[in-house]
């Protein structure tokens, strides 16, 4: 059966109801992936039904309600602590760009906050500027860069998916030297090089340089490089390799991954088969998630090793640690793809939990000791932060958010964005260092003292909930601190309900303010006393001085349209306490009503008093004969 939230939510999305919030909140993806989108809404509306809807949002644009739970794409959380509603649209694809609203049900007109969705393939780029050096060697990668990324973090990725690169980097600007990787950076020319000396055949393949955006997809150029086999030093070699089978079933399932085949051939490179699970591969790279959400473990192999199973596991890599395998493609929270074009593995670890901290390995295998790659993946609460920061303002006023930061940050990203998730923070930012004027929004950035501040002005009731201020880091989580603002009515104290009713009138009284007893009258309506409409003019409207220190309001022959929010009072205009805002509502009278269910009860109701009153009569006249009788007996 539906509730009463539901058949409203039923008119209002047919007749397309809804009443804008301010803002537009953009948020980008990559085709293949996930993206979660972050609505905040206003204090009291925590029990009211959300959801997210695109196009015209009429009914059958509905894709999900916070009644609803998860769908197979779309999965939602109403977050009512800090008041942010997050839906998670799952395996984007090309078509899902475009136009979303999040809504909030309320009577009359929702609430709504405009999204647009940017997607991009996976994938880059057209032009690959192709490189070859030899074994032992080295080689430099070079990778321009526009006039606007001169100050921007630049990092070097293996593979081809742009949506895991920077997090995947084996090196960044930030830290110029990892083993045999060096970065360097030419500002002047706008090139930024990465050396990789000692070269190996596993470092041929795919990579991607890559340019950091504070806000949208990051800048990226392809490279492709080919390790050749120093011909001279590989006539020498004599390849040699030896099996030991080992001594039990047990053994087998310790040292062995199950897919190997153990067999006698001629290997690539000579090395010896002994009791450890695996080779090494150069470089252990770190991991970041938030606890509830996903992260990509991505791992790339080299050329030849196409058709080779590819697994992930942890702990010690023994048989009853491998968590997924090429041959499962899916199983519980992992799923795993194998890009055999670009020699990258992909691991989909989902609903992360802190437990699954740890150490990860990325495998691939072959005869003898499998090859392998370590992971570290930390993961953290995805909420922040222990100590909050509480202030407050009223209406149409402004605050100012202040935001300290440590001495090696002061060229870092600064952001500012509502609610309590690390996870979304800088992507769904309101203001941000590098464009620091928003609408309302201002950031200002005093890097002596160490402090930027946000400055919001016009506020709005709307403006109260949580705010997190955050600083970027180039690798790793950033860091955030918390931010709890209350605005306040400026007008609670004068702030009246009235009620009445249609075709009659209603008079409310408006105190003159202290400061302004002999300025003339004012009667706006409309949500704001900022913005509202001068009522002065209109006819049914009759202003009269009641006293010294007030005057009143009368409405007559009150229509259904009167209904809403007034704002009266004294002065040239409404500003802050020279003001009294009433809400009025209109009820019909019973003569008005034309339902024939009225009509029928009053006749119903006729008839029963006229039929109790026949009966009343028929009983007293039949005591009445019925005593008459009696004495004239006794006579």
């Amino acid at each position: 059966m539906w509730n009463i939230q539901n058949l409203q939510l039923m008119l209002c999305t047919a007749l397309s109801c809804v009443s804008s919030a301010a803002g537009l909140i953009s948020v980008f993806g990559y085709e293949g992936s996930d993206v979660t989108v972050s609505c905040p809404y206003d204090p009291g509306y925590e029990r009211y039904q959300k959801y997210l809807c695109k196009n015209s949002c009429s009914y059958s644009d509905f894709l999900i309600k916070s009644s609803q739970g998860n769908k197979t794409k779309y999965s939602v959380y109403d977050d009512k602590r800090t008041r942010v509603v997050a839906v998670t649209i799952s395996d984007l694809h090309f078509g899902d760009a475009g136009e979303y609203w999040c809504g909030v049900t309320r009577v009359g007109k929702d609430i709504y906050t405009e999204v647009k969705l940017e997607v991009k393939a996976d994938r880059c780029c057209n032009t690959v500027n192709k490189t070859q050096s030899i074994e032992e060697g080295s080689v430099t990668i070079s990778c321009p860069y526009d006039s606007q990324s001169v100050d921007k973090l630049k990092f070097l990725c293996r593979g081809n998916r742009p949506s895991t690169c920077r997090q995947q980097a084996v090196i960044t600007s930030s830290n110029t030297q990892n083993g045999r990787f060096r970065l360097s950076d030419d500002r002047k020319s706008r090139i930024f090089t990465v050396t990789i000396s000692s070269l190996t055949l596993k470092d041929s393949g795919s990579y991607l340089c890559g340019v950091q955006r504070n806000s949208g997809f990051d800048d990226f150029s392809a490279v492709e490089l080919e390790v050749k086999v120093y011909e001279h030093q590989s006539s020498t070699v004599k390849t040699i390799i030896t099996t030991t089978p080992p001594a039990s079933e047990e053994q087998a399932k310790v040292h062995y991954h199950p897919s190997t085949t153990m067999k006698t051939t001629t290997p690539l490179v000579s090395e010896e088969l002994t009791g450890a699970p695996m080779s090494s591969a150069a470089g252990s790279i770190q991991v970041f998630g938030y606890e509830g959400g996903d992260v990509n473990v991505s791992c790339p192999y080299d050329r030849g090793f196409e058709g080779r199973q590819k697994y992930l596991c942890n702990n010690d890599c023994r048989y009853a640690d491998v968590l997924i395998t090429t041959s499962q493609g899916s199983s519980g929270k992992y799923s795993i793809h194998d890009d055999k074009t670009t020699r990258v593995f992909t691991v989909i670890i989902s609903d992360l939990h802190l437990g699954d901290a740890g150490k990860y390995w990325c495998g691939v295998t072959i005869i003898g000791r499998d090859i392998n790659t370590e992971r570290k993946l930390e993961v953290k609460p995805d909420r922040c932060c222990d100590k909050v920061n509480k202030i407050q303002s009223i209406e149409e006023g402004s605050v100012t958010i202040s935001c300290p930061y440590d001495s090696q940050s002061v060229d870092k990203l600064k952001f500012l964005c509502r609610g309590n998730r690390p996870s979304t923070c800088r992507q769904q930012a309101v203001i941000t260092s590098s464009n620091t004027q928003n609408g309302r929004f201002r950031l200002s950035d005093d890097r002596k003292s160490r402090i930027f501040t946000v400055t919001i002005s016009s506020l709005t009731l709307k403006d109260s909930g949580s705010y997190l201020c955050g600083v970027q880091r180039n690798s790793g989580f950033d860091d955030f601190s918390a931010v709890e603002l209350e605005v306040k009515e400026s007008c609670c104290a004068k702030s009246k309900n009235m009620s009445g009713v249609m075709e009659r009138s209603v008079t409310f009284q408006c105190p003159y303010a202290p400061q302004h007893p002999n300025d003339t009258m004012f009667l706006c309506k409309g949500d704001r006393a900022s913005n509202c409409t001068d009522m002065m003019d209109e006819s049914r409207f009759i202003l009269s001085d009641v006293s010294s220190s007030s005057f009143s309001v009368t409405v007559t022959k009150l229509e259904a349209g009167d209904a809403g929010t007034y704002w009266c009072g004294s002065g040239p205009e409404a500003s802050d306490g020279n003001y009294t805002r009433f809400h009025l509502s209109v009820d019909a009278t019973l003569h008005q009503l034309s339902d024939p269910a009225i009509y029928a009860l009053f006749a119903l109701a006729a008839g029963l008093l006229l039929m109790v009153t026949f009966v009343l009569v028929k009983v007293y006249k039949n005591k009445c004969h019925k005593t008459l009788k009696e004495r004239e007996v006794s006579r």
